[in-house]
């Protein structure tokens, strides 16, 4: 069983298109979406916007149906001048970028066990199945409570996260649950704005549709692997 985990309906509605037959489930007021895809079992929700839905939502779906992996999809905001609007980033590591608390064990930084989460690692031979029109990133990701789209919220996050390829509200805090519960995870984020262009936040509803749309085609093509 595979788990999928999407924040917005949109993001939600886009993965369910790539299938048809899917069981409903309604587990502690949360809707489930059953079916398979690539011989696969897949187990789908929406758990809504922001770090506590998500960490909600993600432990629900590991003791309901403990899934060998769950994955997070959906859109984010670029980072980096080298991802695009359009282009997917797959998550190597998550962290909390809000999150500061004065203590040595909390120190801001991809290397800080309490505030960043490893990703599954995705196989060269699974990379090799990507399609060569999806422009396709790995990297460094990050997750806060806020929509990314202020200069000094760049500005933290590239000071104590270099690297870092784009931005999300729901990641980490999935990332967190999982390690707790000992499941692999990984993210897969398609971009919906540049962040690094002033204003460009704007965009975000235009381009939403087909951000949604790019992550849940290149998760099916990483399960049909």
């Amino acid at each position: 069983m595979i788990g999928i985990i999407a924040a917005m309906d949109e993001e939600r509605d886009a993965f369910l298109s790539r299938s048809s037959g899917w069981k409903t489930e309604k587990r502690s007021g949360v809707l489930f979406y059953r079916g398979q895809i690539g011989g696969k079992d897949v187990v789908l929700t929406k758990c809504g916007i922001g770090k506590a839905n998500a960490a909600m939502t993600a432990a629900l779906l590991i003791l309901k149906y403990h899934p060998e992996l769950v994955i997070n999809i959906g859109c984010a905001g670029s980072l980096s001048k080298d991802v695009n609007v359009g282009d997917i980033v797959i998550g190597t590591v998550v962290a909390d970028w809000d999150m500061d608390i004065p203590s040595d064990n909390w120190i801001r930084g991809f290397e800080c066990a309490n505030l960043s989460f490893r990703c599954a690692e995705v196989s060269e031979d699974i990379r090799r199945d990507i399609p060569a029109e999806y422009n396709v990133h790995f990297g460094p990701i990050v997750s806060g409570d806020s929509f990314i789209y202020k200069k000094s919220q760049v500005n933290t996050i590239l000071k104590y996260y270099p690297g870092t390829q784009c931005g999300e509200m729901e990641g980490s805090s999935i990332g967190r649950v999982c390690a707790n519960f000992k499941v692999p995870f990984n993210i897969i984020r398609s971009i919906s704005d540049a962040t690094l262009v002033q204003g460009d936040y704007k965009n975000f509803d235009f381009n939403l549709a087909k951000a949604c749309e790019n992550a849940a085609v290149l998760t099916e093509v990483l399960l049909r692997s």
